[in-house]
């Protein structure tokens, strides 16, 4: 990993994301869980959010497009990755059109999530540096201005 990163698991049925949960654990990742939309909400709305979040499908008081659209409101951009028990495009492709970063099923092969984890903490680091230039300089950045207006 690039730096120490912030993980928020947003789940409340024992698998995948359990499962998932396990893989995490470990130097590089600092982890927290939440098992509603509106304890992910408390964090994700903090002046400090985590940079990941990776969000089960539903809970008792929303679902994943939910999780979505609390990160996009964050101070600070957050990538979402959304976890299915197994493969379904429409849904993979409903998920990134609704701003997700990616989409993944188990099994969770170490290689493949540190892949997944790399290339969106990559991004999410990129896209906070280059916003904090541009509140820096007084200036919108590319970033803001290409984000849907309720952001």
């Amino acid at each position: 990993m690039l730096t120490e990163i912030s993980v928020l698991v947003v789940y409340n049925q024992p698998d995948p994301l359990r499962t998932l949960w396990v893989a995490l654990q470990g130097p590089g990742a600092s982890l927290r869980q939440a098992r509603t939309c509106a304890e992910a909400g408390r964090i994700l709305s903090g002046a400090k959010p985590p940079e990941l979040v990776f969000t089960g499908l539903e809970f008792p008081d929303g679902n994943w497009p939910d999780i979505v659209r609390l990160a996009k409101g964050a101070a600070e951009p957050v990538n979402v990755i959304v976890v299915s028990r197994q493969v379904d495009i429409p849904l993979y492709i409903r998920a990134i059109e609704q701003g997700a970063f990616d989409y993944i099923t188990p099994p969770f092969e170490p290689a493949d999530l540190a892949y997944v984890i790399r290339c969106a903490a990559s991004n999410v680091l990129l896209r906070r540096e280059v916003e904090a230039r541009a509140r820096a300089s007084g200036q919108k950045s590319l970033v803001a201005l290409a984000l849907p207006a309720s952001r």
